[in-house]
């Protein structure tokens, strides 16, 4: 085995040995040649342009080299530009596209809004309408149960009437219309404040006096000439004001049974006391 590796290295050491004779061979050649070509001027002078052509060809595939570097730079360059210019007009699109779909949700809000606002007025409109088709209706009930208390008032007068005939129905039917009117005064007179009594006698107070004014120039013709404040037309003027506030006082007593009873409401809207 040691032989074996020592004859390996002896191989290589004159392997060795052989190259390196064979280089200095040749360049010792080429000293002889240059040697040789110095010698005739014409080779000499050829040598020297084939030298120059050779440093002249290693200089441009050095420019070459360094031209091909540049452009690659610059291609790089322009490719990164050309990126970075894609990304810039992307960007520029998505904030585009952005904005133009937050003009949209303005727009449709706006007009959501616009529609909103016009439900609500159309849906104000029609609470209005009803509740004054409500409010009718209620003034109506109360105007009905006023006639229907005047009437239940007015019954006894008219039956202890002596000769009750067209001038008592006349009468009736002015009572009637009186306690109409009188119902639906009382329902917004009186409102939600069913403690005052103060404002409901007073309501009856004041139809009572109207209704016995407009018949006392009656009852004051009726009476013989010179005897105006006569006891007989004191007493029959005292007795047709009683009458009056008794008829509306029974008008106003209906009007307040119903709305204890829930038949009518009140102005504001509620029943009861």
């Amino acid at each position: 085995m040691l032989s074996r590796a020592a004859a390996s290295t002896q191989a290589d050491e004159v392997a060795a040995d052989k190259a390196l004779e064979a280089i200095a061979l040749e360049a010792g050649l080429a000293d002889l040649a240059r040697q040789a070509l110095s010698a005739d001027p014409e080779a000499a002078a050829q040598l020297k342009r084939y030298e120059a052509a050779v440093v002249r060809l290693e200089k441009a595939k050095a420019a070459e080299k360094e031209l091909e570097a540049i452009m690659k730079d610059a291609m790089k360059a322009a490719a990164e530009q050309d990126a970075s210019a894609a990304a810039a007009a992307r960007n520029r699109a998505d904030q585009l596209m952005a904005e133009a779909e937050v003009a949209a949700a303005e727009r449709l809000l706006q007009a959501a809004e616009i529609e909103y606002s016009s439900a609500m007025q159309e849906q104000r409109r029609l609470s209005r309408a009803v509740g004054m088709d409500g409010d009718r209706v209620e003034s109506g009930k109360a105007a009905a149960l006023a006639a229907a208390g005047g009437l239940a008032g007015s019954l006894p007068f008219l039956l202890s009437a002596s000769e009750p005939g067209l001038q008592s129905i006349l009468s009736l039917g002015a009572s009637i219309a009186g306690c109409l009117l009188f119902g639906v005064t009382y329902r917004y007179a009186v409102r939600e404040d069913a403690t005052n009594m103060h404002l409901r006698g007073g309501a009856v107070a004041a139809f009572g006096l109207v209704k016995a004014l407009g018949a006392a120039d009656v009852i004051q013709a009726t009476a013989d000439a010179g005897d105006v404040f006569s006891a007989v037309v004191i007493g029959n003027s005292a007795l047709y004001a009683a009458q009056c506030m008794l008829l509306f006082g029974f008008a106003a007593a209906a009007v307040e049974a119903g709305f204890s009873n829930g038949m009518v409401k009140r102005m504001g809207g509620t029943t009861g006391q």
